[in-house]
């Protein structure tokens, strides 16, 4: 297979280099680079002199390994000049749109300027005279305009290489139509001063935000079947009694086993610092009757996701702290668990959410390393045990909106849906659900169908980001964000702490 790249010189964006030498390190693909001269660079001024790591430049020439001029004769060629270059291709040109200005010189300094808080990429392809949407990816805004650049456009960068390895392995390439877009004019003075104004703003509450902010979680319950979550109308919610001062309880799973009613959950102290597993026994009427905490490890624990194998019973909690996706087998229900088998070692998934389907196993996560928000990744197998084979597709979705898992996936009138978490606005900000429309070990489509806030509920309205079902019950958590000047202290104890390890490990004598 080969695949030409057009590259606008003397110099190129680190952004490019990284999706340029993706594609060099595919086995049986051919990449042909071609550098063409008065393609658009990044633009000076402010967002210049702001956009870091991303826009580092490399030399355009220690990417050419067979100089080439405006590639002919090859499968995919990708455009990353920004200026439509004149070419074809058998898989047709692709070529990237940042931001809804498609600006590669002043990445999303508009939707920045007027306060957005998520920002677009697209990998578009033209072929036979159309548009269409390879992949489109949603990105939160950051603190930083530099990290912002990171996060999108450095993951964006490893879309052509998945994309062109699946072609190469002899699959088809499923691309939406995508609808023309009017040409925007271009950027005013005004919209690089409502930016100026606007990056200051968004690294002013963080000081505030780390010394004082604490959020609170809670778990309630709702009477219905999981189709209630795709129905309009407002929920009626039944909240647990409010946590202890300085805790909170998050990430509900709720079992139904042996007569008995418990709650899987995360409880979290801020003292402590990281979470731990606590199952809480609930009567006929929602109350908790007995609470214990079953799972307590050295790292963070959170989302305790039930997964039953075989008639046995194991918990898979997020436990990327370790490193691992790991298992916990119940031996006496609902309190004794002793270690299981770990599904993924040496691995940094987030909210590994396993279940079957036509046939298969999977398993679906982000990963700390892209964004544990941001993107979806899918894994299959035989068995629970695995061995795992990631999809080819990885990242499956790339969405600040809706790709981190929210609880269990479910079934209504046949289809299956998957709640994935919303952290535009704030971490755990909402909820949205997917219709899966296609999975198998090839592809994957899903159609977001509605979004759950929890506004207008009460103290638990700033968020919501898990969701369980059994037996005519749903288990749902929400926010509350309030300021405890206490959470100063737990700052400055943990620093302490942090301080002291360091030098203890300096003061340690070096062995002979």
């Amino acid at each position: 297979m080969r695949v030409g790249v057009i590259v606008a010189g003397p110099a190129v964006p680190a952004w490019q280099s990284a999706c340029v030498r993706a594609l060099q390190a595919l086995d049986g693909v051919a990449v042909d680079v071609a550098v063409v001269s008065g393609a658009p660079a990044f633009a000076r001024g402010l967002a210049g002199r702001l956009a870091g790591p991303a826009f580092a430049r490399t030399p355009a020439s220690a990417l050419v390994r067979r100089p080439a001029s405006v590639p002919g004769g090859c499968d995919v060629v990708l455009d990353l000049t920004g200026t439509a270059a004149a070419a074809s291709a058998r898989e047709g040109v692709w070529s990237f749109r940042i931001g809804e200005d498609g600006d590669v010189r002043q990445p999303f300094v508009r939707e920045i300027g007027r306060g957005s808080n998520t920002v677009d990429v697209e990998l578009v392809r033209r072929i036979d005279g159309r548009n269409e949407l390879i992949r489109r990816g949603r990105f939160s805004v950051a603190r930083r305009y530099a990290s912002t650049l990171r996060w999108a456009l450095f993951e964006a960068a490893c879309w052509p290489a998945s994309f062109v390895a699946a072609l190469r392995d002899g699959q088809s390439l499923r691309a939406a139509p995508l609808a023309a877009k009017h040409p925007r004019p271009q950027l005013a003075f005004v919209d690089h001063v409502r930016f100026a104004v606007r990056l200051p703003l968004l690294c002013a509450g963080y000081i505030p935000e780390q010394l004082f902010e604490v959020t609170e979680w809670n778990v309630g319950l709702i009477a219905g079947e999981p189709r209630r979550v795709l129905e309009p109308g407002p929920l009626e919610i039944r909240w647990l009694p409010r946590p202890a001062r300085a805790t909170f309880i998050a990430d509900p799973f709720l079992v139904e086993r042996d007569g008995r009613r418990v709650l899987f959950v995360e409880q979290y102290a801020y003292d402590r610092n990281r979470g731990v597993i606590e199952a809480l026994e609930l009567n006929a009427d929602d109350e908790v009757i007995q609470r214990q905490t079953i799972v307590d490890l050295s790292g963070h624990l959170s989302y305790p996701y039930p997964l039953e194998i075989g008639g046995a019973l194991y918990l898979v909690p997020e436990s990327c702290a370790l490193n691992e996706v790991g298992s916990f087998r119940c031996v006496e229900f609902p309190w004794r668990w002793e270690r299981g088998p770990v599904l993924f070692p040496a691995f940094d998934g987030v909210d590994a959410t396993v279940f079957e389907h036509d046939g298969r196993w999977w398993a679906l996560c982000t990963r700390i390393s892209r964004g544990a928000t941001l993107a979806l990744h899918a894994y299959y197998a035989a068995a629970p045990s695995g061995p795992w084979l990631e999809h080819p597709l990885n990242p499956i979705v790339v969405d600040v909106t809706c790709a981190r898992p929210a609880g269990q996936l479910f079934r209504v009138d046949g289809a299956l849906y998957r709640p994935g978490q919303s952290s535009a606005d704030s971490y755990g900000c909402g909820l949205a659900i997917a219709r899966v429309d296609e999975l198998t070990p090839q592809t994957y489509r899903e159609t977001v169908v509605c979004r759950l806030d929890l506004g207008g509920h009460g103290r638990y309205a700033d968020g919501t980001h898990t969701l369980s079902f059994a037996n005519g019950t749903i288990a749902i958590d929400g926010k509350h964000v309030y300021h405890d000047l206490r959470k100063l202290g737990w700052v400055l104890s943990r620093l302490t702490n942090r301080f002291r390890r360091i030098g203890s490990a300096r003061a340690k004598p070096s062995p002979a």
